[in-house]
């Protein structure tokens, strides 16, 4: 197993209108504040430029999506080019306090990234749920692999018993 992505190394997520063969966005469900809440996130492997390795990445998508109009992703502060350096390839960014993790143990274990506003309160499971739970995926089985399942079909419940319950941390 990959060592996790850790906090100062590089990831390169890939420009919006480049994404090609990525996943379409799915839907994240939560509760908070006596409240149901639901958003759309991007679901990456996304390459870690420092340890040459992969990782998962979740991605709010009105952090990653362009608008239709003029620049209104400019108003956007969390939007990932205020913080990535974008070239061809993508968008450089540093695994900083901008983005928080779950991962299944505190060795850092299936450590995924999620990259949103950090006052959502989702718990670690409902991105693995929703990511590998979805049949619109058509890659569910890389994110699985990358989350420690060879085999995703019928396994789902199984690997988010790791996360069930437990709030996403900070760097």
């Amino acid at each position: 197993m990959a060592p996790p992505v850790e906090k100062d190394q590089e990831i390169l997520i890939p420009l919006y209108e480049n994404r090609g063969d990525a996943m379409d966005a799915v839907t994240v469900n939560w509760s908070q504040s006596l409240s149901t809440k639901s958003k759309k996130y991007y679901p990456f492997i996304v390459d870690n430029l420092t340890t040459g390795n992969q990782c998962v990445l979740f991605i709010a998508a009105e952090c990653y999506e362009l608008s239709d109009g003029i620049n209104a992703e400019l108003d956007n502060p969390n939007h990932i080019f205020r913080i990535g350096e974008k070239s061809s390839d993508g968008y450089k960014v540093r695994v900083d306090n901008h983005f928080q993790y779950g991962e299944k143990n505190k060795q850092g274990d299936l450590r995924f990234l999620v990259y949103h506003d950090k006052d959502r309160k989702p718990y670690q499971h409902r991105f693995i749920q929703t990511a590998l739970g979805s049949t619109a995926l058509g890659k569910v089985d890389l994110i699985g692999k990358a989350l420690g399942q060879s085999e995703i079909t019928g396994k789902v419940t199984e690997l988010t018993h790791n996360f069930t319950g437990v709030n996403l941390f900070n760097f």
